[in-house]
């Protein structure tokens, strides 16, 4: 059954900046309930409709510094959540890229009522979606968020590279027997079939092989990382708030390793005016290939910068809480799950050997500042 945002947006009021501190403690508030039902996160959504956060400026391309700061808050309340707003985020800018004027001003209005938006792209296994006489046949799994969604963004492949359709998918068979995950139950990544799905025209979104075609393709992997680091910054609230509650804060190889996580937490928010100024040379307007480039190697990095340091902080906080913290229904054991799940991305190993290769062919330059330095 459909669980779209609750209530329509309110229209956001410029003269208040976000307090992305609160956010995120509003969106964690039902976690622990969604994972253990595995159920989709309606409360987090319905905070995000109401502050007026499912669409507007501040989720395109071209914000996407404050757009990092938003998707790590997102994460930091609740991964879940984060994954599902990220693919929200993603919809909107592809339509926003490839899409049509119409489409465009129809899903923004669309998600201003409160309807939310995915992407998947996985095909599932031995049932690879296509499409045959106007209609679709086939399935796709690591549905992330289909009972909480409006529409999907879903591939097919087809002789000129893969096309994207905007489909709606309530009332579609949903198979959730097969998601069974360590972490990031609520995320609710289960398998749809579309077999029987007539494809009306305006659901083409874009030309064929446009989902993959580059730079914003590999450079949107900063949005993920992003979130990611959220999550990280989650697992160093719970054991901090432990070591308060529990009297240790003060115990000097306690504070050494609340300064690790800090050092290391903060360090991932730098990436963030880098990265989003690379993204902004290389992916907006007719960028030079040299700055393509530059983005999708600094993208690249980042990811991987992100999933050392989250690695490092879950290590860390395990250390620091102990076996306390590795048992329901303490908050660092959901919290560890979700982010050891959600760090498991496509392709690490690809994306080091582009980083290096970037680095040696000198399309990755170190030391970057992400805005010119000028003498006057």
């Amino acid at each position: 059954m459909l669980q779209t945002a609750s209530r329509p947006e309110r229209a956001p009021d410029q003269s208040e900046p976000l307090d992305l501190g609160i956010l995120a403690t509003k969106i964690g508030a039902e976690a622990a309930r969604h994972d253990a039902a595995g159920s989709f996160p309606a409360e987090g959504f319905a905070i995000l409709a109401e502050a007026g956060l499912l669409s507007g400026p501040l989720l395109s391309a071209e914000r996407m510094e404050d757009l990092l700061y938003l998707l790590a808050a997102v994460g930091r309340g609740d991964l879940n959540v984060g994954r599902i707003f990220e693919g929200h985020v993603n919809a909107l800018q592809l339509i926003a890229l490839f899409g049509s004027k119409a489409q465009e001003s129809h899903y923004q209005a669309e998600a201003r009522l409160g309807r939310i938006y995915g992407v998947w792209n996985t095909d599932a296994p031995g049932k690879p979606l296509m499409l045959e006489d106007g209609a679709l046949v086939g399935a796709k799994n690591f549905a992330s968020g289909v009972d909480g969604l409006s529409h999907a963004i879903v591939t097919v492949e087809e002789p000129e590279g893969r096309q994207m359709l905007i489909v709606p998918v309530d009332e579609r068979p949903v198979d959730r027997s097969w998601w069974r995950p360590l972490g990031m139950k609520a995320s609710g990544s289960h398998v749809v079939d579309f077999s029987g799905v007539e494809v009306a025209p305006e659901w083409f979104l874009g030309r064929p092989g446009d989902y993959v075609r580059q730079p914003w393709f590999s450079a949107g992997a900063i949005r993920f990382a992003a979130v990611q680091l959220g999550g990280a910054h989650a697992v160093l609230d719970a054991a901090r708030a432990h070591l308060i509650r529990t009297g240790r804060a003060d115990n000097p190889h306690q504070a050494h390793r609340l300064g690790e996580m800090a050092l290391a937490i903060e360090g991932g928010y730098g990436w963030f005016a880098r990265a989003a100024a690379a993204w902004c040379r290389g992916c907006l307007g007719t960028p030079a290939e040299a700055e393509q480039e530059q983005a999708i190697a600094t993208a690249n990095a980042m990811r991987l910068a992100i999933e050392k340091l989250a690695m490092d902080v879950l290590s860390t906080a395990e250390r620091a809480v102990g076996a306390a913290g590795l048992m329901q229904p303490h908050p660092l054991e959901r919290l560890d799950r979700d982010l050891r799940t959600y760090l498991r991305q496509p392709n690490p190993d690809g994306a080091l050997t582009a980083v290096g290769e970037a680095l040696a062919e000198e399309r990755f330059v170190l030391g970057r500042p992400p805005h010119d330095i000028r003498c006057d």
